[in-house]
């Protein structure tokens, strides 16, 4: 041991050391303390004019010994040096081998024989801390005849960033790859791949996702994989398999393959959809395959068979009551008019969920369709809304219609909209309301006719038909259920049994597709307030279920749902083992929890699977279909630590429609954002907006002479390509428009079935607000999401994505069309959003809401007996609201400006009444011409245009 002692004493500094074999012991002014020889990291001396301190640098910070003369320094330093190689001169002996394996890990970083995933990094990294047992020292800088000590400094070194490290050497594996497969990334397809696509190849970590624009090539990169992958010696053609989700889709893959890679390499790789592979791990793990059922494939077979359940179910007198119950009261959801804020929005609940007797009559609110179905399902013979049976009709009233008049028994029912309060819904006049319900009163009492009342109140506290049937026994009206035969029949006659069945059946795919029991589906239910409503379902679906599997298990079929789910547990038991280490997957944003799981188990199966996964979100248009956009988005979260890699480039659309559909979609925070760069670029507007115009040329023609002009400029023949939301959105005269348009080329898609597809131009028709509108609003029943994945919080989240697609099926120009109605919120979007685009037609400012009901908008018709025009509510016959015509062209609707009137057509100055929201127009009278309220009778304002003779 050496001691020296100090002369001079610094605070914070030693005044003296000891060295042993494995220590180092520094004296304070008021304390001691000792460091390990391993974890010195540098030692330093500092010569000064009088007095030389050695400094030991180590992981906490840095000591220093001060006062010491320069020859003292050095002999500490010597000894604090001879033994810190001693003690890793030690400590490496035994470690040498270990080091060496895990130090040429590292160095291969350097230039990587293949692409380090997140994996393979965290590999190194175990080993590495394991060799190195946790030192933070780098150790001297040379030990005689030892050479550990390099390999041990490079380890420590790669140990303080590995993901810098990783980063390195991906960086050269990319680089080096990109110049070694230079030639097959040139040839592999028609043209050459981009340096995107290249890269999207090359980079190959255990699990990749591929985020895609729209036509940015994502089935050339898929080929492109799988020929780089057997090319450089990666993968077998046996151990690569590729997935799609259709056969259409399979087969044009199966086509690129065998069309862009050598026969041996195609003929290796297996192409299949989910079902097909489900149906082959089937037939391995059961020693056959089985047979798909023809419900499976023939969604008509599917409801005929629901069809004929359904009827056994009416037949069936332990469950008859439950499906006559949905019928009679389920058929929709239930929502009180008190919960709604106007007539016009309370008129769409109606229009919305079809609410009609089953009759087929329009009744003004869900309670009167229960009440009309209740009497009818009991045989009680009705009238709705009838004239009463004694004239009531005055000057200022019109003839009285009951809501029901029960003619076999001479008695009338109304229903009346008021809470338990007595209060009616608040955009409702009570006073008025009340007034009018003491006249109804009055009239039977009068006439000695039988009034039964009802209320919502009642139904809202589930009492209504209860406390009917009491009321109806009260006078001596008695019920009984009609045959079942007779319901199945009248179910059939009003169409509504498909509509059912289809519920059914899409409830049916999505509980199979989601693999939920039905305990599990109940509590689902419960958590959302699915209520009365969702029990009465389930009731109903639960036998149904259950006698379906049974026709299945006799005929010895399956269906899709079956092949996922059975080819799943197979693997996730061990019962087959899957021979493929590398999959690829298109469209992945298509895919199901069911398939997910299935694919899950793929990877699973086998160590070592790698997942190649291309998609784009931005065009999940699949939901209803089983589609769960969240598979995607929470990638690594299902499936790993992931790549993600983005194709941006798109060589279909022009720079001018990428740019408005990109922003369109992007409108959604929960898509993944990428930037989308077009090859194309034009020099004005590529997306246009089509109204109805004042030149009488349809929106459609008028899209169609524009594409002709464009097209002319252009030498080849031009496709274009015809989108409605809806098939029957298809033009009647699409055969003649060839004739009409030489050098144009027709066809018609939905918007669904366009997607993968391409034209010069695209015109997307039914651009217009409604049911069938785009986007459309038709409401899915609420009972779908308790089997449905969760819904998107964004509004109309899947219909903008559907947009998206369609924006995006034109090369050069896209024309979006709202003919026959109000233009879509789409379309408002675009034209008051700043987007990039151009407008013909009349614009739609002058769109008028109803003053009555405030959703729905005055529409221009014409009486056919004497065509002269007025104009009514879109939500007619619920909203009886409509208004005359301008008093001076006569055919214009008078819409408000300046504190007046003028007409949308002429254009004239039309004054307002002073009393009411109506206008003044011009008549004659028994005395003279007078001014007189467009709303006359409600409104009686008049004011004289004649002079009194006095005056004359």
């Amino acid at each position: 041991m050496a001691s020296l002692l100090l002369s001079v004493l610094r605070p914070g500094e030693a005044w003296a050391a000891s060295v042993s074999a494995d220590r180092v012991r520094l004296n304070f002014a008021f304390h001691s303390t000792e460091m390990a020889v391993c974890d010195i990291e540098e030692i330093q001396l500092q010569v000064g004019r009088h007095w030389t301190s050695m400094r030991l640098r180590h992981p906490a910070g840095a000591s220093t010994v001060s006062g010491l003369t320069l020859t003292e320094a050095r002999n500490l330093a010597n000894a604090v040096q001879a033994v810190r190689i001693q003690w890793w001169r030690g400590w490496l002996a035994p470690r040498v081998g270990a080091i060496r394996s895990v130090h040429d890990r590292v160095a291969e970083l350097a230039d990587p024989p293949k692409f380090v995933d997140a994996d393979a990094l965290s590999d190194i990294r175990r080993a590495a801390d394991t060799a190195v047992e946790g030192l933070s020292a780098r150790g001297p800088d040379a030990v005689p005849d030892d050479p550990g000590l390099g390999m041990l400094r490079r380890i420590l070194e790669f140990l303080q960033a590995p993901g810098d490290a990783r980063n390195k050497a991906n960086e050269a594996f990319v680089k080096g790859e990109l110049a070694r497969s230079h030639d097959l990334f040139d040839e592999i397809e028609e043209w050459p791949l981009t340096d995107e696509q290249r890269r999207a190849v090359v980079i190959d970590g255990r699990r990749n996702l591929v985020v895609a624009a729209a036509g940015s090539g994502k089935t050339s990169v898929l080929v492109a994989k799988a020929g780089w992958l057997v090319q450089r010696g990666f993968r077998k053609p046996s151990e690569l398999l590729l997935l799609a989700f259709g056969r259409d889709a399979k087969k044009e893959m199966q086509d690129r393959v065998c069309k862009r890679l050598d026969t041996a390499t195609a003929r290796g790789i297996t192409v299949s959809t989910f079902h097909g592979l489900g149906t082959a791990i089937i037939g391995h793990a059961e020693g056959k395959r089985p047979t798909l059922a023809a419900t499976a494939e023939d969604n008509q077979a599917l409801l005929d068979l629901l069809d004929r359940i359904v009827k056994d179910l009416l037949a069936d007198g332990s469950l008859s009551a439950n499906v006559i119950e949905w019928f009679q009261d389920q058929f929709a959801p239930y929502e009180s008019i008190h919960e709604f804020s106007s007539w016009g929005a309370y008129y769409d609940y109606i229009r919305r969920y079809g609410i009609r007797s089953l009759r087929g009559e329009k009744v003004k609110s869900f309670e009167e369709c229960e009440i009309a179905n209740f009497l009818h399902l009991r045989g009680v013979a009705y009238k709705y809304e009838a004239p009463y049976e004694y004239s009531t009709a005055t000057a200022e009233r019109r003839q009285y219609n009951p809501d029901f008049h029960l003619p076999d028994h001479g008695i009338y029912i109304e229903h009346f909209g008021l809470d338990a309060a007595g209060n009616t819904a608040s955009f409702v006049d009570r006073e008025e309301y009340l007034r009018d319900m003491a006249w109804k009163r009055q009239v039977h009492a009068e006439n000695g006719t039988i009034l039964v009342e009802t209320f919502s109140h009642e139904r809202q506290g589930g009492r209504l038909i209860r406390n009917l049937v009491r009321k109806l026994a009260a006078h001596g009206v008695t019920l009984a259920s009609i045959p079942p035969d007779r319901v199945f029949a009248i179910l059939n006659e009003q169409r509504r049994l498909r509509p059912f069945t289809q519920l059914l059946a899409t409830f049916l795919q999505h509980f199979k597709g989601s693999r939920l029991s039905f305990h599990e589906v109940a509590e689902r239910v419960r958590a959302r307030g699915g209520g009365r409503r969702a029990e009465a379902f389930l009731e109903v679906f639960r036998p149904l279920y259950e006698r379906y599997q049974e026709t299945l298990s006799r005929a010895g079929e399956i269906d899709f749902h079956d092949m996922i789910n059975r080819a799943t547990d197979h693997l996730e038991a061990g019962r087959c083992r899957s021979p493929f280490g590398y999959i690829l997957v298109d469209e992945f944003q298509d895919i199901s929890p069911s398939r997910a799981r299935l694919l899950q188990a793929l990877l699973d199966s086998s160590p070592g699977v790698q997942l190649f996964a291309v998609g784009d979100d931005w065009q999940a248009i699949h939901r209803f279909a089983g589609a769960d956009i969240a598979v995607m988005r929470e990638f690594e979260q299902r499936f790993g630590r992931c790549e993600e890699i983005k194709l941006e480039t798109t060589f279909r659309c022009s720079d001018r429609i990428a740019s408005v559909a990109t922003k369109f979609v992007l409108r959604n925070p929960s898509q993944i954002r990428k930037g989308v760069r077009a090859c194309r670029k034009i020099d004005r507007p590529a997306v246009q907006v089509g109204l109805p115009g004042d030149n009488g040329n349809s929106p459609l023609k008028e899209a169609l002479d524009r594409i002709a002009d464009d097209a002319a400029r252009h030498e080849a023949e031009s496709k274009v390509l015809l989108m409605g939301r809806y098939q029957h959105l298809r033009p009647n005269h699409l055969g003649s428009l060839e004739k009409q348009y030489p050098g144009l080329r027709f066809s018609y898609k939905t918007v669904h079935a366009a997607k993968g597809a391409g034209a010069d131009y695209a015109v997307v028709r039914g651009m217009c607000a409604g049911s069938y509108g785009f986007p459309a609003e038709i409401e899915d029943d609420p009972l779908l999401e308790s089997v449905l994945t969760a819904p998107e919080a964004h509004p109309n989240a899947e219909e903008r994505r559907v947009f998206y697609v369609a924006l995006t099926r034109a090369r050069r120009m896209v024309f979006l069309l709202a003919e026959g109605g109000a233009p879509s919120t789409f379309v408002r979007e675009l034209m008051e959003g700043g987007y990039d685009i151009e407008v013909f037609g009349r614009l739609p400012e002058d769109d008028v809401h109803c003053p009555l009901c405030k959703e729905g908008r005055l529409q221009r018709r014409e009486n056919p007996r004497d065509r002269t025009v007025f104009y009514s509510c879109s939500n007619r016959p619920y909203c009886e609201r409509w208004e005359r015509p301008c008093p001076i062209c006569g055919t214009g609707l008078p819409v408000r400006s300046d504190g007046g009137f003028r007409c949308r057509d002429c254009g004239g100055a039309i004054e307002a009444c002073p009393a009411c929201d109506g206008w003044l127009e011009s008549r004659m009278g028994q005395f003279g011409r007078f001014l007189g309220c467009s709303n006359y009778p409600a409104c009686n304002y008049t004011r004289n245009l004649w002079k009194p003779r006095a005056e004359a």
